[in-house]
């Protein structure tokens, strides 16, 4: 029925989490301080807001910055509207900012990446071979599943036999 629509649709979760909001984390994307956290302090217009690093721990200064350059984290402190540095400072090291964000997928993968674009000649060359070497194993490993050679057979336990005794009779026969 129509109530039971109604119900379900209030019932929905609105599809975005990150809203724009003073004390929001953001990493900047765009340029001389691309790839450095930020925080709003200030929404100056529907495409602005002002932002600090804090300077002491991000090395961003305190910037209006346009929404297009940033990008939004799920991390937010706790701060008043135009918080001065000092106790964004506070609020930073309280809530262990760096640290959280240090341990999420999306600090992981940039680190990752910039991994990678850091690595030498050699180096990739070590990478590939390294990948090469765990290819052929996996490959080996699944031809013998596939095969069946690696499907553990059934233990089957033998009985004693007399005939092992005979032998230790006949050894002092040849030692004479």
């Amino acid at each position: 029925t129509i109530v039971q629509c109604l119900s379900l649709s209030r019932e929905r979760t609105m599809g975005f989490t990150r809203f724009v909001e003073v004390g929001r984390v953001a990493l900047i994307n765009y340029g001389p301080d691309n790839g450095k956290l930020c925080t709003i302090v200030d929404v100056v217009d529907q495409n602005k807001c002002l932002i600090d690093g804090p300077a002491p721990l991000t090395g961003v200064a305190r910037q209006v910055i346009p929404f297009k350059r940033i990008a939004l984290t799920d991390l937010v402190v706790k701060i008043p509207k135009n918080a001065r540095q000092k106790t964004l400072v506070k609020a930073w090291e309280s809530a262990k900012i760096l640290d959280t964000w240090a341990n999420t997928t999306w600090a992981k993968k940039l680190a990752a990446k910039a991994k990678r674009a850091n690595l030498t000649d050699f180096e990739r060359f070590q990478l590939m071979v390294a990948r090469k070497q765990r290819s052929a194993l996996v490959n080996d490993k699944l031809k013998a599943i596939q095969d069946g050679s690696l499907v553990p057979k059934p233990r089957v336990f033998k009985k004693a036999e007399p005939a092992a005794a005979e032998p230790a009779a006949a050894e002092p026969a040849a030692a004479e």
